[in-house]
């Protein structure tokens, strides 16, 4: 584990700015909000290019950034390639020094994985091949616990309880118990019951509209409801969560529905539940963000982002956001669970030019099956990081552009600075439930 902690500035630990409601409050309940309504057409955050929307596409306007995956036609050979570096950063803060967390952020690479190990690449891609990882610690799976006793807890019967006292969380997949690390407890701090209510993707549902709503109670069962739009189809998600720093992990017995990665491409199989999904988080005044797969909701790909501000620099927003999701499971015949693959975006909000709140900066994602030996890299993912900060982000919480329209929350929550998407589709929106019976 690195020695180095990450230092939080002082204005983001004041937590007071989150009765701003984001000053998003009055806009957070129509999908169509236009930020530049209220503000005004001098207002230099208006002035800015943007488009229609606040969906993520993947592309970037006039030829900034190449629109898609890298290698024949991918990749931007007019890109400068000392803009950014494409290999692991070996300086990954391990913590707070605040007080709040020890755990490491991001998460550890899995124990598969030694401190200099190579990975291949799933095609060949200039952007991605010969590319070094490097892990902080050695000896730990991706939650920062000793995977060295496995084989020996027993199951006391009560794994999907939420109560935290199952001793190995041993599960039956196909007749191999799986020998998961113990559930987390839910509401051992005051973090987690922050969570407990119904939160739903859409934030005005109706006839017209797929619904998912994420349910959890107050010991942590989840229950995760699809329905189309006529209330016809209707899929379910079930377990146990909990939070782990700057993170949500689910726990989960039941899936009805595709996996979020498609696995079955890379590693050449599916993973059948049990299994455990790790996503950073964000939770904002009444909105609730992840980082997960596109695959996490079946009825259109899923494009919300949360992030944790690892990196702070100029006088606004501008530093390094961190989110990631991930896959813990088991291969068919073992019984020894392991991080199938592993999401990261990062974004580079570079740092304003002159006093005003916008700028530069890239997004990228970086997806690497570390199941597999050796490590298969996907090809990396890239959108415009181009910021334009609204109202001018004079306070540590409150919204800014990202990438054109697409408009984000950003405030200080828990110990960590976050930053989440904010529209209808892309975050939850807490007390609202579906129209279907």
């Amino acid at each position: 584990m690195a020695s180095r902690s990450l230092s939080i500035p002082h204005h983001a630990l004041v937590t007071g700015a989150l009765g701003l409601a984001f000053s998003l409050g009055g806009c957070a309940d129509d999908s169509s909000f236009d930020p530049c309504a209220e503000a005004g057409s001098d207002d230099p955050a208006c002035n800015s290019t943007a488009d229609d929307g606040f969906q993520d596409d993947g592309t970037v306007d006039d030829g900034y950034l190449d629109d898609g995956y890298l290698d024949d036609g991918y990749y931007d050979t007019g890109w400068d390639d000392g803009y950014y570096d494409t290999g692991w950063d070996d300086g990954w803060d391990d913590g707070l020094d605040d007080g709040y967390y020890t755990d490491p952020f991001p998460t550890t690479d899995p124990v598969t994985t030694e401190p200099s190990a190579s990975w291949t690449t799933a095609e060949t891609d200039p952007g991605t091949t010969d590319i070094t990882a490097s892990s902080s610690t050695t000896g730990t799976d991706s939650s920062g616990t000793d995977s060295g006793t496995t084989g020996t807890s027993t199951d006391s019967g009560t794994d999907s309880s939420g109560s935290g006292t199952d001793s190995g969380t041993d599960s039956d997949t196909g007749g191999d118990e799986v020998n998961f690390p113990p559930l987390g407890v839910f509401g051992d701090d005051v973090i987690e019951p922050d969570l407990v209510g119904t939160w739903s993707l859409q934030w005005t549902p109706d006839g017209t509209t797929w619904d998912s709503v994420l349910t959890i109670d107050d010991s942590g069962n989840f229950l995760w409801r699809e329905t189309s739009a006529d209330c016809t189809a209707d899929t379910l998600a079930t377990g146990v969560l909990w939070v782990e720093p700057g993170q949500l992990v689910m726990h989960v017995e039941t899936w009805d529905r595709a996996l979020p990665w498609d696995t079955l491409a890379i590693a050449g199989q599916e993973f059948a539940p049990p299994f455990r999904l790790r996503m950073s988080y964000a939770l904002l005044g009444p909105n609730l963000g992840l980082t997960a797969p596109d695959g996490i909701v079946e009825a259109e790909p899923f494009t919300g982002r949360a992030y944790l501000q690892t990196d702070f620099q100029g006088n606004f927003i501008a530093g390094t956001y961190i989110g990631e999701a991930e896959l813990l499971a088991a291969f068919q015949g073992e019984t020894e669970p392991k991080v199938i693959v592993r999401d990261r975006w990062t974004a580079t909000l570079d740092a304003e030019p002159a006093d005003i709140a916008e700028s530069t900066g890239i997004v990228f994602r970086d997806q690497i099956y570390w199941g597999l030996d050796p490590p298969v890299a996907t090809p990396q993912l890239f959108e415009s990081g181009n910021w334009t900060c609204l109202y001018g982000c004079t306070l540590p919480a409150g919204a800014t552009l990202i990438n054109g329209g697409n408009l984000y929350a950003y405030g200080p929550y828990a110990g960590y600075q976050r930053m989440m998407t904010f529209a209808s589709g892309r975050s939850f929106k807490r007390d609202i439930d579906t129209d279907c019976p």
